[in-house]
């Protein structure tokens, strides 16, 4: 393959990264509605490109749970998040979360303890200002590396398909306390210095579950999650 031919590859491929990034923004900001029926020719003159980038951005979208197709046409819509929705993904994050807590406490060393902890400061600094896109940032971040000391890469992948899965804006779209849900980690963080796996595991599943209560307390009162 020539280099030309493996620029243009490349040149394609951000493309699609740029659209699937933007698609994906604007549905969890509510920019495009849940249920909203999503056009190729539509989305590619919003976005000024080509229908390829755009389809291939859906079905990675549709991957992510946040687009569907609609039944045997070849059309898509924004998936609509309910009660049950957030019943299922919810009670599968404590399985795997606290499944990954365990194994991390157990694995994890003292410069990664101290990383979580610095993140963890920036998130409750976040949440004092009310930085909730920043927050919602480190949220993920300090997550995402809490799991990774778990030495499970298929565990953590499983874990990542929830979370995209699903709106991760809870704090920007739900009224919750950005401070009390920031210290909500402190103890999951003592119990993993500590080398208590259970109990590391049994905060975390309080955590995912008060999430879990505030987006469906969302739903009932609004109708719908995004």
């Amino acid at each position: 393959m020539s280099e030309t031919q493996q620029l243009g590859q490349v040149a394609r491929r951000t493309v699609e990264d740029e659209v699937y990034g933007r698609i994906r923004a604007a549905i969890l900001t509510g920019e495009i509605e849940a249920g909203e029926r999503l056009v190729h020719d539509d989305l590619a003159q919003r976005f000024g490109t080509s229908r390829i980038p755009v389809r291939d951005a859906l079905k990675r979208l549709v991957l992510d749970g946040l687009v569907e197709t609609e039944g045997g046409r070849r059309g898509y819509r924004v998936t609509v998040f309910g009660r049950d929705d957030i019943e299922e993904i919810y009670s599968l994050r404590v399985l795997l979360e606290t499944r990954a807590v365990r194994f991390a406490t157990a694995h994890i060393d003292a410069d990664t303890l101290t990383a979580l902890d610095g993140l963890q400061t920036a998130i409750e600094a976040a949440a004092a200002a009310d930085e909730r896109e920043r927050y919602v940032a480190l949220n993920q971040e300090f997550h995402t590396r809490l799991y990774a000391a778990a030495g499970q890469p298929r565990l953590a992948r499983l874990i990542d398909g929830l979370w995209r899965g699903l709106p991760p804006l809870t704090p920007i779209s739900v009224a919750t306390s950005l401070t009390e849900t920031a210290a909500e980690h402190r103890p999951i963080l003592a119990a993993m210095a500590n080398g208590d796996a259970e109990a590391a595991a049994n905060v975390m599943a309080d955590h995912i579950d008060r999430a879990r209560v505030a987006l469906s307390a969302h739903v009932d009162a609004e109708g719908r999650l995004i």
